[in-house]
């Protein structure tokens, strides 16, 4: 328990080395919900969300309890966000989470767990909007939250993701960036309503991306990559790189793409936005910039 508090409250990247092939999903149907690193309004999404209603969860890999928590345990210190949720230690030092299970449906406590046994049931406690299963991975070792798309089988995905819209940003103002605009020299600030989609809805649900880059003239701006997320001077930074969720995240579904100075005469814009399949969307923007 005590390990295990100090990252529950704090919720270069080298990925453990787990025997491959030997972890499977948790549940048998995997529609995601939610991916890793998302906006979350005050910090990172630091897992994925599964929904597909009332099913069993069962363990991404053999591991040993770390700690089970049924709602309306009497434990104060504990994040109520979570639900009823239980905690694996497995080898290379990662810790699987399971979280919003049904209440009452953790079943006997037991010390070891096969993939074959069951957790409990996806259900909506704690801060939940839905059934659903929130799902993280984290390594002791490494001290970061890994996103579970890197280590879990492969998901079907052959939708791309959407660039929205291009803004630039210079002191209050905010204007489109699109093919032939013209717009002043100066500082400025990239940003870009960009996301990737569910496949399995009609309606809109937009998800984060796993990677952003962004090239002024070819010359690399930004770029985000969401493999793993770490706490530094008690702030959550996308790892490798030390930006917060304010570094990366404006309000309206918008990311920052970097600071730019613009200097008159034709410029390009680059952005490339890939999701965990590798399906990649790229967007050239020519404009001119004005003395």
């Amino acid at each position: 328990m005590m390990r295990l508090l100090p990252i529950l409250v704090s919720m270069s990247l080298v990925l453990p080395v787990l025997p491959l092939g030997a972890l499977d999903w948790p549940v048998k149907d995997r529609i995601l919900t939610g991916t890793f690193g998302e906006d979350r309004s005050d910090h990172f999404h630091l897992g994925i969300d599964l929904g597909g209603g009332e099913q069993e969860v069962r363990p991404v890999l053999g591991g040993e309890l770390v700690f089970r928590y049924d709602e309306g345990d009497s434990y104060s210190s504990l994040p109520r966000g979570l639900g009823s949720f239980v905690v694996l230690h497995h080898s290379q030092d990662i810790l699987s989470f399971y979280c919003h299970l049904q209440k009452g449906s953790l079943g006997p406590i037991q010390t070891a767990y096969s993939p074959s046994d069951r957790i409990g049931i996806i259900g909506d406690t704690g801060h939940s909007d839905g059934k659903h299963l929130h799902f993280a991975l984290y390594d002791e070792e490494a001290g970061s939250w890994i996103n579970p798309l890197s280590i879990l089988p492969p998901l079907p995905d052959a939708q791309p993701p959407v660039i929205k819209r291009v803004l630039l940003s210079v002191g209050e103002q905010v204007q489109p960036l699109e093919s032939g605009a013209t717009v002043k020299a100066g500082h400025g600030e990239i940003l870009a309503e960009a996301y990737d989609l569910r496949e399995d809805v009609r309606f809109h649900w937009p998800l984060a991306p796993y990677s952003v880059r962004f090239s002024l003239d070819g010359k690399e701006v930004a770029r985000i990559l969401f493999d793993s997320l770490l706490a530094i001077d008690g702030k959550m930074v996308v790892g490798g790189t030390g930006l917060t969720r304010e570094n990366v995240y404006r309000g309206e579904g918008l990311l920052r793409c970097g600071a730019v100075e613009l200097r008159a005469g034709e410029s390009r814009l680059h952005i490339a936005v890939r999701d965990f399949a590798g399906n990649e969307t790229v967007r050239d923007i020519p404009f001119t910039v004005a003395e």
